[in-house]
């Protein structure tokens, strides 16, 4: 009998990037289409992408991809790999999403000039609703299910197929008080481990955390504490986050204060919000930034932007003293609601460190509770469970870590059958619930950079980090090849390495040329270029500590 495959290219093993294939009968279903940002290890480049190499091989193949929800690590890369799954006969592969994912969706592939797009919009059931079939894919029935998370509109999946049903939480925290009214969908979840799941994929991000997150109401009630101040209130937090913004404007009406943003994204989000259908803000009775200078502090409540001291973001530019609209002394507060993303704390912290020299206070979220994550602690995941009552586990959206200390609490909850995966580790579900490892994929992330996408080896990131780290010297080799021998004229430039005033570049040059002439008369160019790099490597690695980038350049002279 066949048997239900998955394959994660994104998003297990890791934070960001969720990006999960599986596969029946040779088609193909992607669940999000994540990006995420830069580590250590690749931030010379601007955002990091699943393999599109490998989703391009099997573009036929896909049915459909299924969006979850809005947040970049699960839409940021839709324009370059909805291109990519187009398909050989030109037709865009459909993306079910609901309207509010697909408008903030929308508007990055415009950005990105994409336009062949199939849109179907993904509608939240509740229980008892029947199952949609895939028109390109009618083995496998989809219902979308309410969840509640740190933006609208998050849906887990329930997946009717020939092997069992299979439910994917998508990203979840389990919200007792959500700011716009709509509830966590117990019943629909519990329904379901009524008739029987047999597998379920569940969120595994803050799986090492004990207890249950706290609300977003919660954390508008602080917030709220902040509004009696005599100086302007700024809340800086994630755009994304409308449910924060929907409480903080009531919570700014009550204390006669008027919402401003500051911040592009932020009345992008409210307009895709608004032409979803979905509660938000009134536009009518915000402040125009630049009216406001004219409103009294004790008047305006600021929402900004720039959470992670992204260098043009509002936040910063307020914190140079560069905004055109605001700036901040004594008496102001900044209330930091948001986290800090790993990576991140430089920027961040020299951001605070401008806006503290310029007189205003700043609290953070580990000053107050003025932030919330929008993921299940353990006791939601217990839930979950208990809700679904699966016979098989698989942990998703994490590092190893927490998929491991995941399946830990599937387990000890008694499913029987767990497996942890990361990114190119193929698995598969049978008919009886029996979990299985397939083949290993080999994947290669891809990078954008600029305006260019591809592979790391396309970009040269190893050397970018050895000239960040120590340098470049370039060398020009004028050679002549005289009557038995060689001579040389040998001139060296350098950027970022110490030279000792140029004393350095002169002993490098001597050390080439004599180098340089002992070669012999019929040496090639590889030859020469070979001992100029290894004549700087060596003298610069004994003066300084330091093997910069060597780049040859040598030019024979007529004899």
């Amino acid at each position: 009998m066949s048997r239900l495959g998955f394959l994660a290219v994104g998003g297990l093993g890791d934070i960001g990037m969720n990006n999960l294939v599986i596969e029946w009968g040779g088609k193909r279903l992607l669940i999000d289409g994540g990006a995420k940002f830069p580590n250590e290890d690749n931030r010379f480049a601007e955002l990091v992408l699943p393999d599109l190499g490998w989703l391009h091989a099997h573009r036929d193949s896909f049915a459909a991809v299924i969006v979850t929800h809005g947040h970049e690590d699960h839409i940021g890369a839709l324009p370059f790999i909805l291109p990519r799954l187009q398909r050989s006969d030109g037709s865009a592969v459909p993306t079910y999403a609901s309207r509010f994912s697909w408008g903030l969706a929308r508007r990055k592939l415009e950005e990105h000039g994409v336009h062949n797009t199939d849109h179907r919009v993904l509608e939240v059931s509740g229980a008892g609703s029947p199952y949609f079939r895939l028109p390109e894919l009618p083995e496998i029935g989809l219902r979308a299910i309410r969840v509640t998370h740190s933006i609208p509109d998050a849906t887990a999946l329930a997946l009717e197929t020939p092997v069992g049903r299979v439910v994917h939480t998508g990203d979840f925290k389990i919200d007792e008080e959500p700011v716009d009214g709509e509830h966590f969908d117990r019943a629909s979840l519990s329904a379901l481990g009524d008739e029987g799941v047999a597998l379920l994929l569940s969120d595994s991000t803050n799986a090492q955390v004990p207890g249950r997150t706290a609300s977003e109401a919660a954390v508008v009630r602080e917030l709220e504490t902040y509004l009696d101040r005599s100086g302007r209130v700024l809340v800086c937090q994630f755009a994304s986050n409308l449910h924060r913004l929907i409480g903080l404007e009531a919570a700014a009406r009550r204390h006669g204060r008027r919402l401003c943003l500051l911040g592009r994204s932020l009345g992008s989000v409210v307009s895709v919000a608004r032409a979803a259908g979905l509660a938000t803000i009134d536009e009518g009775r915000l402040i125009a930034p630049e009216a406001l200078s004219s409103v009294p502090p004790r008047e305006a409540l600021v929402v900004l932007t720039g959470s992670q001291g992204e260098r043009r973001a509002a936040l910063a530019r307020v914190a140079a003293g560069e905004h055109p609209d605001l700036s901040v002394g004594p008496g102001d507060i900044v209330l930091m609601s948001s986290r800090v993303i790993p990576g991140n704390e430089r920027p961040i912290f020299a951001m605070q460190n401008a806006l503290r020299r310029r007189g205003a206070t700043v609290i953070h979220g580990k000053a107050a509770p003025i932030h919330t994550s929008g993921h299940a602690r353990q006791d939601e995941l217990r839930e979950m469970l208990a809700l679904v009552r699966p016979r098989a586990f698989v942990p998703v959206h994490g590092e190893y870590g927490f998929l491991a200390d995941h399946a830990g609490l599937a387990t000890a909850a008694g499913v029987t059958r767990t497996l942890v995966v990361e990114d190119g580790e193929g698995f598969s579900l049978g008919a009886d619930g029996d979990l299985r490892r397939e083949q290993l994929v080999n994947l290669e992330s891809h990078y954008v950079d600029g305006s260019v996408v591809g592979r790391a080896g396309d970009f040269g990131f190893d050397d970018r980090r050895r000239l960040f780290h120590s340098g470049m010297v370039s060398v020009l080799v004028e050679a002549t090849r005289g009557g038995s021998a060689l001579s040389a004229d040998v001139d060296v430039q350098c950027l970022g390495v110490f030279t000792n005033g140029g004393a350095l570049l002169d002993t490098v040059a001597d050390e080439v040329a004599r180098a340089v002439v002992a070669l012999r008369r019929d040496a090639s160019d590889a030859d020469v270029e070979a001992v100029v790099e290894t004549v700087v490597r060596r003298t610069f690695r004994r003066e300084t500590g330091k093997k910069p980038v060597v780049v040859p350049f040598i030019r024979w002279r007529a004899s």
